[in-house]
C-alpha cells in the first residue's frame, strides 16, 4: 500500500516537474518592456533642469525614419544578406547549420520600405535604393531641413542610442542593490529533483527546493536567507518517504577592504552621474546639430549667391564684348599717307563713306571686302597712293579682331569654367548637406532662397529690359540703318520698318519707367523709414531691419542718400527729356504711309522737308559726333535721321537709363543688407566680451560633465586608496531545521576573516594610476574652460570684424558698380583706338563688381555663423521641438510641415507633402518573403 501511494506521489511530482521544465521564462516582449519602463524612468529622473531639457528620448525612431523598423521588434525577418556569407548560416565547416533560419521569413529591404511612400514611391518588393532619386525635396527652409534630421540622422539617433544604453547599465546597478531572488549561496530558486539507483538495486528520488532573497546593504555588506526543502523517496523494499525542511541565513560584513558606503555604492553613484552626462550631452548635441545644418545651409546659399553673380558677370561680358565686337567693325583702318602727286583725290560713289582721305591720313571705316580691296586699289595709279592704299588694305586684313575682343573673350573663357566648378563645387556641397541631414546623396534637394532676397541688388525686370533694349536693336534697328559713314545713302529704311522700331522702344520706355523710374523710387522709402525710425532713438530695432551701432554709421547713410536722391533726380529729368523726344517721333511716325508722311510735313509742297517744318524738339533728337539737324531733307534722308536719332536715343537715353538705374538701385538695395545684431536681449547691445565667456563657464553642458569628471576621477583615488587595506570581515551564519527530529541538522557560526596586505603591488600601481588620472582630469578640464574662453573671445571679435567688414562691403559694391558704369560708358563712346585702355578698365571693373558681390555674402555667411558658434559656444541656444533655434531670426522661417512634439496632427498624413512628410498612421506589417 505504502508502495503505491509513493508510486503516486512520484508521478505527480514528475508530472509538475514536466510543466515547469516546459516553461523557458517570460517572453522577449516582456522583459523588452519591462527594460524600456524603467531605462526611461530613469533617464526622465534626470532631466530635472530646463537648460538640458529634451524633446525626445524615445528610443524607436520616428516612423518616417529610413531607419525605422516596422516589423516587430521581438521576431522581425532576417534582413537582405550577402549571398556568399549567407551559405555559412546552413553549412559551416562541413556541419548543417540550422534549418529554422527562415522561420520568419526575409525582408526584401535593410531600410524602412515605407519612408518614400508619402512621396509617391510603392517600394513593395523592390529595392528602395533605385527610387532615391525619385524623392524631389523642394525649396527646404532651415526648420524643414531640422525636420529632416530629427527624422532621418543617423548621429542623433545614436546620441539617443547612448543615453539609453547608459539608462540600462544604470538599471543594472539599482538592481544590484535591491532585493534579489539570490539564497546564501547564490543560487536562484530552482526545482531539482534527481532519481538514483545502485547496484544493490536500491531505487530512491530526491526532490530539492531552494528559495531565497538577499541584498547588498549601502555599508558594503550582505545579507541573505533561504528556505529550503528536501523530500527524499526510496523505491526498494518497503519503501519510504522523507523530507528536511530548513531555514538558512548569512550576513557578511567587511570593515576595511570593500567597506563602507563610498565603496558600496560607487558603481551606482558613477552610473546615476553617467546617465545625467548622457541627457547633458544629448541636448548638447541639438545646439551642435542645428548649428552643422544651418552653417551648411548658409554655405549652401553663400555658393548659390556666387554662382548668380559669376552669371551676370557672364552676362556682363557678352554685352561688352558684342559692343566690343561692333565697335571693331566701326575702327577706321589708318594708314599715314602724304599724296603729294595726288590732286583732289576723287573717290567713287561706291566707296563714299568709308574711304576718306584728308591729306595726312587714308582711313577705311568698317569691314572691307574682297571686291572692295580692287576699287580701293583703282581709286588711283600714283605709286604712292597705291602703296599708301595697298598697307591699308594690310593693315585691315591685320585688324579682324582688336586686342580688347580678345582679352573679353579670354576673360569669358576664364568666367565660364570658373561658374562650370562653381556649379560643381555647389553640388558636392549639396551632397553633402543630404548626408548630414541623413538623406541618400542622391535625392533631389533644392534649398528655399528667400534669405537672398536681400542680395538681388538689381531687380531681374530691370536687367531683362536691358537685354530686351539690345535685342531690339539687333534684331529692328542695325537692319535700319546704313553701315556706319555712309553719309549719303540712296534710298532710307520704310516707314512701316522705323515706326516698329520707334514703337519698340516706346515699348521699353513705358516699362522702363515702371521696373525703374518707379521700382527705383520704391527703394528708397525703406531707407527713408530706417533714418525715420532712429532719429530719436539709435536703438531702435525691427526684426529684419538694419539697425546702426552709432551715430556716425546712420550719418553715412544720410549722406550717401542725399547723392542717390540728386541722381535720382538727374535721371527723372533725362528720363522726361528723352521721353518727350521719343513721344515726338512718334507722332512724326504716325502717318500710315510714305507719302501721307511727306503730305504731313511738306507745307510748300517742293517735296522736300525742310528744317522749320519739322516739330521745334527736332533741334534736340541726339546725333554722332557734332553734326546738327540738316535745313533740308529729303523723305529717305528724314526716316534715316529718324532711325538714326531713335538709337541714339536709345543708346542715351532709355539704355543709359536702365544702366544708370541699375547702379542706382544697386547702391540703394545694398545699404538695406540686414544683419541680427549680438545681443543677448531684444536690444542691438553689444555684451561685453567678459560676460559672454561668464555665460559659457556657467552654461556648457560639456563643460559641465567635464566638470564633473574631475570629482569622478577623485572618487576613483579613494576607491583605489581602499584596496591597498587589509580584508577584515565579519560573518554570521547559520542553518535552524525545521523537522522535530532535526536538531543534529541546525548550526550557527560566527567568523571573523582577515587577509594581510602584503600581495599588494597590482593593487599599488592602481592607486598611483588613479592619482594620475585625477591630475589629467584636472588638467583637461582646465583645458576645456581654456579653449571655451578661447572660442568665445574668437567668435566675439569675429563678429566684431564682420559687422565692420559689411559696413566696408556696402561702399565696395557702390564704388564697384559705378566703376563699371564709367568703364561702360568710356568703351561706348570709343576714346581709343581699338579700345584697349578701356577693355582694360571693363575687365578691372567687372572683376571689382564680383570680387565686391561675393565679398558682401561671404561676409554676411561668416557673420551669421559667427553667430551661431557664439550661442552654441555659450550654452544658451534654446532649441524648441523642431530642432530649431528660437532665435527670432530663425523662428519666423516657415516649414513646410509644422511639427510639435513628436508630429503634426494625423490628418496631415493624406496630404503628399513637397518636404517633409508628416507622420502617418499606423502601418501595416510588411509582409516577409521566405526563401
Amino acid at each position: 500500500m505504502l508502495r503505491k501511494k509513493c508510486q503516486a506521489q512520484l508521478s505527480l511530482m514528475l508530472l509538475g516537474v514536466a510543466g515547469l521544465t516546459s516553461l523557458s521564462g517570460c517572453s522577449r516582449q516582456f522583459w523588452r518592456k519591462q527594460a524600456d519602463r524603467d531605462a526611461y524612468t530613469a533617464i526622465g529622473e534626470k532631466i530635472n533642469d530646463p537648460h538640458w531639457s529634451v524633446p525626445r528620448v524615445d528610443l524607436t525612431p520616428d516612423p518616417r525614419s529610413r531607419f525605422y523598423d516596422p516589423w516587430d521588434p521581438d521576431k522581425r525577418p532576417l534582413p537582405p544578406d550577402d549571398p556568399t556569407a549567407h551559405e555559412l548560416m546552413h553549412s559551416v565547416n562541413g556541419r548543417r547549420g540550422y534549418k529554422n533560419w527562415h522561420k520568419l521569413g526575409v525582408s526584401f529591404a535593410i531600410e524602412n520600405p515605407h519612408w518614400l511612400k508619402p512621396y509617391g514611391i510603392d517600394q513593395t518588393g523592390v529595392d528602395p535604393v533605385g527610387s532615391h532619386a525619385s524623392v524631389k525635396l523642394q525649396s527646404v527652409s532651415i526648420p524643414d531641413a531640422m525636420n529632416l534630421t530629427s527624422i532621418h540622422s543617423r548621429e542623433y539617433q545614436n546620441t539617443i542610442e547612448n543615453l539609453y544604453l547608459d539608462a540600462l547599465n544604470l538599471t543594472a546597478e539599482r538592481f544590484k542593490l535591491g532585493v534579489r531572488y539570490l539564497g546564501t549561496n547564490r543560487s536562484e530558486p530552482s526545482v531539482d529533483f534527481t532519481a538514483r539507483s545502485n547496484a544493490a538495486g536500491r531505487t530512491s528520488g530526491v526532490l530539492a527546493t531552494p528559495f531565497g532573497i538577499s541584498q547588498t546593504l549601502p555599508t558594503g555588506g550582505q545579507i541573505a536567507a533561504d528556505i529550503a526543502n528536501s523530500v527524499t523517496w526510496v523505491f526498494s523494499g518497503n519503501g519510504s518517504e522523507s523530507s528536511a525542511p530548513s531555514i538558512g541565513y548569512s550576513l557578511t560584513q567587511p570593515l576595511l577592504f570593500n567597506a563602507g558606503r563610498k565603496i558600496a555604492l560607487e558603481s551606482l553613484t558613477q552610473n546615476e552621474r553617467s546617465v545625467l552626462y548622457s541627457v547633458r550631452t544629448l541636448a548638447r548635441f541639438r545646439q551642435t546639430l542645428f548649428t552643422q545644418v544651418a552653417s551648411s545651409y548658409l554655405t549652401l546659399l553663400q555658393q548659390r549667391q556666387n554662382i548668380l553673380n559669376t552669371e551676370n558677370n557672364i552676362r556682363q561680358l557678352e554685352e561688352q564684348l558684342e559692343a566690343q565686337e561692333a565697335r571693331d567693325r566701326r575702327v577706321p583702318g589708318v594708314v599715314n599717307a602724304a599724296l603729294e602727286g595726288v590732286q583732289n583725290l576723287q573717290i567713287p560713289a561706291e566707296l563714299q563713306g568709308q574711304l576718306s582721305y584728308d591729306g595726312n591720313w587714308l582711313k577705311w571705316r568698317g569691314d572691307m571686302l574682297p571686291e572692295q580691296e580692287q576699287q580701293v586699289l583703282a581709286v588711283s595709279q600714283d605709286a604712292d597712293y597705291v602703296a599708301a592704299a595697298s598697307e591699308l588694305i594690310d593693315f585691315k586684313k591685320q585688324q579682324t579682331t582688336s586686342l580688347s575682343y580678345l582679352q573679353l573673350r579670354d576673360r569669358l573663357n576664364q568666367s565660364q569654367v570658373s561658374l562650370a566648378n562653381s556649379q560643381r563645387q555647389l553640388q558636392d556641397q549639396q551632397d553633402s548637406f543630404k548626408l548630414l541631414l541623413g538623406l541618400p546623396p542622391n535625392v533631389e534637394l533644392g534649398v528655399d532662397t528667400a534669405l537672398l532676397d536681400q542680395f538681388e541688388l538689381i531687380g531681374w525686370d530691370l536687367i531683362d529690359l536691358e537685354r530686351d533694349l539690345r535685342t531690339v536693336q539687333k534684331n529692328i534697328g542695325d537692319q535700319l540703318l546704313p553701315k556706319q559713314g555712309a553719309d549719303e545713302p540712296a534710298a532710307g529704311p520704310s516707314l512701316m520698318a522705323v515706326k516698329s522700331y520707334v514703337e519698340a522702344l516706346a515699348g521699353a520706355r513705358d516699362q522702363l519707367y515702371e521696373v525703374g523710374i518707379r521700382r527705383v523710387a520704391a527703394d528708397f522709402k525703406p531707407l527713408e523709414e530706417l533714418l525715420e525710425r532712429t532719429k530719436e532713438n539709435l536703438t531702435a530695432i525691427e526684426p529684419g531691419k538694419r539697425y546702426f551701432r552709432d551715430e556716425t554709421e546712420r550719418k553715412e547713410i544720410v549722406e550717401r542718400l542725399e547723392k542717390d536722391r540728386r541722381l535720382y533726380r538727374l535721371a527723372e529729368r533725362e528720363f522726361a527729356f528723352g521721353s518727350g523726344l521719343l513721344d515726338m517721333l512718334r507722332k512724326l511716325l504716325s502717318a500710315g504711309s510714305e507719302q501721307e508722311l511727306l503730305q504731313s510735313l511738306d507745307a510748300n509742297g517742293n517735296g522736300q522737308i525742310e528744317l522749320a517744318e519739322l516739330p521745334e524738339s527736332w533741334r534736340d533728337l541726339p546725333r554722332s559726333g557734332d553734326r546738327g539737324a540738316a535745313e533740308v531733307y529729303t523723305l529717305p534722308e528724314l526716316l534715316v535721321e529718324i532711325a538714326s536719332g531713335a538709337r541714339d536715343l536709345r543708346d542715351k537715353y532709355l539704355l543709359r537709363m536702365a544702366q544708370s538705374l541699375e547702379v542706382l538701385q544697386a547702391s540703394l538695395r545694398v545699404e538695406q543688407i540686414a544683419i541680427m545684431p549680438f545681443s543677448l536681449d531684444e536690444s542691438s547691445r553689444i555684451p561685453d566680451i567678459e560676460e559672454v565667456v561668464a555665460l559659457g563657464l556657467e552654461y556648457r553642458h560639456d563643460l559641465m560633465n567635464v566638470r564633473a569628471a574631475v570629482m569622478d576621477a577623485r572618487r576613483q583615488v579613494e576607491i583605489q586608496a581602499n584596496r591597498l587595506e587589509a580584508g577584515l570581515d565579519v560573518t554570521f551564519r547559520g542553518n535552524q531545521g525545521l523537522n522535530p527530529d532535526a536538531k543534529g541538522s541546525t548550526n550557527h557560526s560566527a567568523g571573523l576573516k582577515f587577509t594581510t596586505p602584503l600581495d599588494q603591488v597590482l593593487e599599488r600601481n592602481g592607486y598611483r594610476q588613479s592619482l594620475v588620472a585625477f591630475q589629467r582630469a584636472r588638467r583637461t578640464y582646465m583645458e576645456q574652460e581654456d579653449r571655451i574662453k578661447q572660442t568665445i573671445r574668437s567668435s566675439w571679435r569675429q563678429l566684431g570684424v564682420q559687422e565692420y567688414r559689411l559696413r566696408v562691403d556696402r561702399v565696395t559694391v557702390r564704388n564697384a558698380a559705378l566703376q563699371y558704369d564709367n568703364a561702360s560708358l568710356q568703351a561706348q563712346g570709343g576714346q581709343q583706338i581699338g579700345g584697349q585702355g578701356n577693355a582694360l578698365s571693363l575687365l578691372n571693373a567687372l572683376n571689382s563688381v564680383l570680387t565686391a558681390q561675393n565679398g558682401l555674402i561671404q561676409d554676411w555667411v561668416v557673420y551669421e555663423t559667427n553667430r551661431l558658434n557664439i550661442f552654441r559656444d555659450m550654452g544658451i541656444m534654446d532649441i524648441d521641438a523642431r530642432g530649431v533655434w528660437t532665435d527670432r531670426f530663425y523662428q519666423r522661417m516657415q516649414a513646410s510641415v509644422p511639427v510639435e512634439g513628436a508630429g503634426p496632427p494625423a490628418e496631415a498624413s493624406a496630404v503628399v507633402p513637397s518636404t517633409v512628410p508628416p507622420i502617418p498612421a499606423d502601418q501595416d506589417a510588411v509582409p516577409a518573403t521566405s526563401e
